[in-house]
C-alpha cells in the first residue's frame, strides 16, 4: 500500500535542537582531531628549534574542541533556524514536499510482505 505525503511545515524548535545537538557533537570531533594536529605540529616546531616551551601542546587538545563544539552549535542553530523558517514559507506558497511510503510487516519467519 502507497500513500502519498506531504511535508508541509518544520518545527523550528524541533528543527534548532536536533541541528544544534548534532552540530555540538561535530564540532567536538573536529576540534579533537585539529587540537590534536595542532598539538602535533606546534610540539615539532618547539622542538625543532629548541625551545623550551612546547607550545600550544596540551592546552590545544583541551580547548579546541569546546571551542570548536560551540562555534559549530551556534552555527548550526542559526543556519537551522534561517533554513526551517525558509522551507516553511515556501512550503506554504508551493504546497510542501510529497513523497510516498511504502509499509511493511514482517512475519513470524522474519519474512516482509507489503501490507494491502
Amino acid at each position: 500500500m502507497e500513500a502519498t505525503w506531504k511535508l508541509r511545515r518544520i518545527n523550528i524548535l524541533s528543527s534548532i535542537k536536533t541541528c544544534g545537538i548534532l552540530s555540538f557533537a561535530l564540532g567536538l570531533i573536529t576540534g579533537t582531531i585539529w587540537g590534536s594536529i595542532l598539538a602535533f605540529f606546534s610540539t615539532l616546531v618547539s622542538m625543532m628549534f629548541g625551545g623550551t616551551n612546547p607550545g600550544f601542546g596540551v592546552a590545544a587538545v583541551i580547548i579546541m574542541p569546546f571551542f570548536c563544539a560551540a562555534v559549530f552549535c551556534v552555527l548550526g542553530i542559526f543556519l537551522s533556524f534561517f533554513l526551517t523558517l525558509l522551507y516553511n514559507i515556501t512550503a506554504g506558497t508551493l504546497g510542501g514536499i510529497e513523497f510516498e511510503m511504502d509499509f511493511e510487516r514482517r512475519d513470524e519467519k522474519n519474512e516482509i510482505y507489503s501490507v494491502v
